[in-house]
């Protein structure tokens, strides 16, 4: 057979011929000579390994010779590497197996001296088995932890999103009970002036009109701070910046609150004057919120404490108090709106959840950032940054 023309040579006939053939030997003796027919058959390309598979087997039956496991291992492993299989496969022969089981790579081979079979085992199949399956693990692992990420997210929104409905079921709740209270000291005033006389007696009238000026003054004082806020919210109110001395400031929020219940508010600075560029009104406002926090989470007589301090790059004001404190699990909300420190089902100290997210947004216009830290029944402090 020639492998670069592929051929195969038959031999027809063999005929004895009558003239011997002298053999040059010592004894110079003859031997007999034949005469053969062949017959050449081309043989194409593709169809080579087969032909020499089926001259393979029956050449080993005609010399019953038993299988070379080496050069079998030879082959099998070229014709892996052929088909780009670069895994080494290492071949056993089994003698007392009749059938191949599923899933084995394995040929019955029944043409040699015994029927046998060979079979093709990993020689490494743990390697194997993690360089196939590497990248499948890694792309269910990450489609595992981002579907697990998508619902520890959701779970997230969806628990947001029942605080907020909570907080704004407060907000509406604290509201009416916010209109119901003045509405029945003015009712209760009206019926005193109208049906028992008191409008007959001046002394009465004047304590009385008096008493509905401050519930009225009340009244137009909480529906303003609602309305700046959503002027504040909507961007609409816009800071309005003056070069000014703080203390001053600072000293009429003090003396303006000094005198609810019976509160001591001390200011201290480590600048005499204090130059800012702030616009008072606001940071009035944001003060004023502040202040009035420490009071009415304080207990009676509030001990308030305003540190004022100032240097090239920025400058501070603390407002710190001896109050009742904010529990760790309420720090992260309390600037958000609506929101409450959780008191069970009754709220003992009155608002509307809006102070502290108005000083926020306040402090933001002011291009300041506002931190608070605190600890229950020790007490809190508010810090008030803002940059030259």
């Amino acid at each position: 057979m020639n492998e670069n023309k592929p051929s195969l040579t038959f031999m027809i006939s063999e005929t004895l011929n009558k003239a011997p053939v002298l053999v040059d030997s010592p004894h110079h003796r003859s031997v007999p000579s034949y005469s053969m027919r062949l017959f050449k058959v081309d043989i194409d390309k593709d169809q080579l390994p087969g032909v020499k598979a089926i001259l393979a087997r029956l050449l080993s039956l005609q010399h019953n010779r038993p299988l070379n496991l080496d050069t079998l291992t030879r082959i099998f492993q070229q014709q892996l590497k052929r088909n780009n299989i670069n895994e080494y496969f290492k071949l056993t022969i089994e003698r007392n197996k009749k059938d191949i089981m599923p899933g084995e790579i394995a040929a019955l081979i029944n043409f040699s001296k015994d029927r046998v079979i060979v079979k093709a085992v990993l020689k490494n199949p743990g390697a194997f088995l993690f360089k196939k399956n590497f990248l499948p693990a890694i792309v269910s692992t990450l489609l595992i932890l981002l579907s697990a990420g998508s619902l520890f997210y959701m779970g997230r929104i969806i628990r947001r999103q029942m605080q907020l409905d909570r907080m704004k079921s407060d907000f509406t709740n604290n509201i009416i009970h916010e209109l119901r209270t003045p509405l029945t000291i003015l009712r209760s005033s009206n019926e005193a002036l109208y049906s028992f006389g008191a409008a007959h007696d001046e002394q009465s009238l004047m304590r009385y009109l008096g008493i509905n000026t401050l519930v009225i003054d009340d009244l137009d004082k909480n529906i303003e701070r609602i309305l700046d806020f959503s002027r504040s919210e909507s961007g609409k109110r816009l800071p309005v910046l003056e070069t000014l001395d703080l203390i001053p400031l600072l000293q009429q929020a003090q003396l303006r609150f000094s005198h609810v219940n019976s509160a001591t508010i001390t200011i201290t600075a480590n600048q005499d004057p204090f130059i800012v560029l702030t616009d008072p009104f606001m940071f009035d406002v944001i003060l004023s919120n502040l202040l009035d926090n420490s009071i009415k989470y304080s207990p009676e007589e509030p001990q308030i404490g305003i540190h004022a301090t100032k240097d090239d790059q920025r400058w501070e004001v603390q407002v710190s108090d001896k109050g009742m404190g904010i529990p760790a699990s309420s720090l992260l909300y309390i600037f958000d709106k609506f929101y409450r420190v959780p008191t069970g089902d009754v709220h003992e100290i009155k608002g509307y959840g809006i102070g502290l997210a108005y000083v926020k947004q306040l402090v933001t216009s002011l291009n300041g950032k506002i931190d608070v830290s605190s600890e229950p029944g020790k007490g809190t402090i508010f810090t008030l940054t803002f940059y030259s």
